[in-house]
């Protein structure tokens, strides 16, 4: 492909999940082959639903988009796949390609320094954290060199030094780039625009620009629709007044108040949609549990250096209403140490008796995908 062909191009695309569920309406944009742009947009607005419709794991109802003859598309999935789990890190990346690959171990170690991961070649997936097994995720897709590469929230399981990485990686990169992310600062080091998805009208505006100075465009535009709306809405309630007022007399007042009718009709029409914002979730509060002391003694925790396991003695009392953070590098047992604590399972905790524990994982392995999210709930 030469550079600065369109590579991409929506034409009048609509598609929804259902007739409850619209989601684009006549989406029309395009992007050059070595575009790199951000996807914003409010929940559920249909980020990831762009993604889908671009590999193809989606049709549109309507409209049609455009893509040249053997143009190769990656994205970085959300979730290892478990058949994958069993499988060493050099048949996990083989996968990635249709013919052997003679150079693949250099390969892989090249794509696992992007996402700075160090990772045996022979280890098995599944004796990953989750937070490596999403660097493995995110390699998998970089190892193809797509021309097109998309990327859902690529930062999320990254460190400092990852992120690093893979905005020089991005940077360098040759080729398109579609990215979902809220990282300003990844964003910033390597977009050009932005592709803003409105969920209350299912519309897709391409503006140009760094992703803080689009958000500072929206935002100023979202300010003087709102202000010409408070006049328009004025006037129309004046005008209103004055037919409530002329409408009752007769002659030259009535053939006024037709006319003035006829203006409030225009102004009605002049009033535009306001961008809205996500709806917010409705104040909430969890019961708390009839605990004075010490809820978790923490003794001891593994942690992982080098792929090594190794018990460190500590001394941490948590008492009601106290927060923990729990930082460090991807792999050094943030993730197990939580899961075992969830699990009860932690040699080195001691949870008193009777306390209920909730966990939240980072990825997915928790759900049964065979269920609707109701049956799972």
């Amino acid at each position: 492909m030469e550079h600065n062909n369109v590579i991409i191009r929506f034409e009048r695309v609509s598609f929804s999940y259902g007739e409850d569920n619209p989601i684009l309406d006549e989406a029309d944009f395009s992007m050059r082959e070595d575009a790199k742009f951000t996807v914003v947009g409010q929940n559920g607005a249909g980020k990831s639903t762009i993604f889908k419709l671009i590999t193809g794991e989606l049709k549109p109802d309507e409209g049609k988009i455009h893509l040249p003859l053997k143009t190769t598309i990656a994205t970085a999935k959300q979730v290892m796949a478990r058949e994958y789990l069993e499988e060493s890190v050099r048949t996990y990346f083989s996968h990635a390609f249709s013919d052997i690959q003679y150079d693949l171990d250099r390969r892989i170690k090249d794509v696992l320094e992007v996402v700075n991961l160090d990772a045996p070649l022979d280890k098995n997936v599944g004796a990953f954290s989750g937070g490596q097994q999403a660097r493995l995720l995110l390699a998998y897709a970089l190892i193809q060199e797509p021309d097109i590469l998309l990327l859902d929230e690529p930062t999320n399981n990254l460190d400092r030094d990852g992120i690093d990485h893979l905005t020089g990686f991005l940077m360098m990169y040759p080729k398109t780039v579609l990215v979902i992310s809220h990282d300003a600062d990844f964003l910033n080091a390597f977009t050009e625009g932005v592709l803003h998805l409105d969920v209350f009208t299912g519309k897709v505006e391409k503006y140009d620009g760094n992703y803080d100075d689009v958000v500072r465009e929206i935002a100023a535009r979202v300010e003087r629709d709102r202000m010409r709306n408070a006049q328009l809405l004025k006037d129309i309630q004046d005008r209103k007044d004055k037919i409530n007022f002329f409408s009752h007399k007769g002659g030259k007042m009535r053939k006024l108040a037709s006319k003035l009718r006829d203006q409030v009709s225009d102004a009605e029409e002049n009033m535009v949609d306001v961008r809205r914002d996500d709806k917010t979730i409705k104040d909430f509060t969890i019961p708390s549990q009839p605990f004075s002391d010490v809820l978790v003694h923490l003794t001891s925790l593994k942690t992982i250096r080098n792929h090594e396991a190794k018990r460190v003695d500590i001394d941490v009392k948590m008492r009601k209403g106290n927060h923990l953070l729990i930082s460090g590098p991807n792999g050094i047992g943030k993730s197990t140490l939580l899961r075992t604590l969830a699990e009860g399972t932690d040699p080195g905790a001691k949870i008193t008796e009777g306390v209920k524990v909730g966990y939240y994982r980072q990825d997915f392995s928790g759900l049964d995908f065979d269920k609707s999210a109701y049956q799972v709930l």
